[in-house]
């Protein structure tokens, strides 16, 4: 009886511990589910700066960003401004307002976030170099029109000089519509300005899409006007002159329309 007592006290005894630790374990629950994983934090470049004159911030200035990002933002009520996210290696940040120049002219940046991009803008000095804001003008176009510089403030702009009777300027008519056709969708525009013949008849010989404008008084050519024919200007977003040659060298056009876009 001795042993069978035992053997019975024992199982008893197992069977005890066992309910205990399995009540243990229930009483511990399920684990606790894992928290999510916090949001990365915002990836790219930022470039952020203001605008003012004098001791005023200006509200309202569009500033243009090109290069390997195109973008534009408003400055807000405190004359402020930000790009956050962009990637690349190669920008210039533009502040645009009609009859307005700042300092500097523009910021060109490389892959670097920046926070002191602070424009000072002055009351605008016209001419027609290198470096001065564009004389606006106005003429007719192709269909008889009235068309001004100044509507595409802006954009990146060529401004063309042209004639009917200038064999350098027919070769390169066809070359201006396919590089307005590869550009057009990235805010460029082209005026042609014809000192001699006809814009309708220029436009469709050449089959041209963008303004062919009557200079048959060379009114405008008076302004701009230096060298021979064709004579090819860039004007920048804000119509700053950035280039300026006679004759048609494409890749240097490409290369400063590409660098102001």
């Amino acid at each position: 009886m001795g042993p069978a007592f035992g053997t019975k006290t024992s199982l008893a005894l197992l069977i005890s511990l066992l309910l205990l630790a399995l009540s243990a374990a229930c009483g511990k629950g399920s684990p606790a589910a894992p928290s999510p994983p916090s949001s990365p934090p915002p990836s790219g470049l930022t470039f952020k700066g203001s605008t003012s004159l004098g001791s005023q911030r200006l509200a309202g200035v569009e500033v243009s960003l090109s290069g390997d990002s195109i973008q534009s933002r408003e400055t807000d009520a405190n004359g402020e401004f930000e790009f956050s996210g962009i990637s690349g290696s190669h920008f210039i940040v533009t502040p645009l307002l009609v009859g307005y120049t700042f300092s500097p002219s523009n910021y060109e940046l490389g892959g670097q976030s920046r926070s002191d991009l602070n424009f000072t803008a002055q009351r605008t000095s016209n001419g027609t170099m290198v470096g001065e804001t564009a004389v606006d003008f106005s003429a007719k176009n192709q269909n008889g029109q009235n068309v001004s510089l100044y509507e595409y403030f802006g954009k990146v702009v060529l401004v063309n000089f042209s004639a009917d009777w200038c064999a350098p300027c027919r070769d390169e008519a066809g070359h201006l519509e396919k590089l307005f056709q590869d550009y057009k969708d990235k805010g460029f525009q082209i005026i042609t300005l014809l000192t001699s013949g006809s814009p309708a008849e220029w436009a469709n010989e050449y089959k041209l899409t963008f303004p062919v404008l009557d200079d048959g008084s060379q009114r405008v050519w008076f302004i701009y006007g230096e060298g021979w024919l064709p004579l090819n200007i860039i004007l920048d977003r804000k119509m700053t002159i950035r280039y300026k040659q006679a004759d048609y060298f494409e890749s240097a056009i490409i290369d400063t329309i590409e660098k102001y876009l």
